[in-house]
């Protein structure tokens, strides 16, 4: 028990998803929003790709 785990990519602007990687959804212009004050703050190691820079806690998901 508490032993497993998971992870999701919110994918920025254009990017190659590996192909064993699903995609499951959509981001909609609020979130787009969002997610573009996310990225602007950069990654940790400064790359294009990688975790964000700006700490990230998701409170709440809507899905249709």
């Amino acid at each position: 028990p508490g032993t497993n785990g998971s992870q999701f990519f919110l994918v920025f602007q254009d990017s190659l998803l590996p192909p064993n990687y699903t995609v499951f959804g959509t981001i909609d212009e609020t979130g787009l929003a969002t997610l573009d004050k996310i990225a602007a703050e950069g990654t940790v190691d400064g790359g294009p790709d990688g975790a964000p820079k700006l700490d990230v806690n998701v409170k709440s998901i809507a899905l249709d």
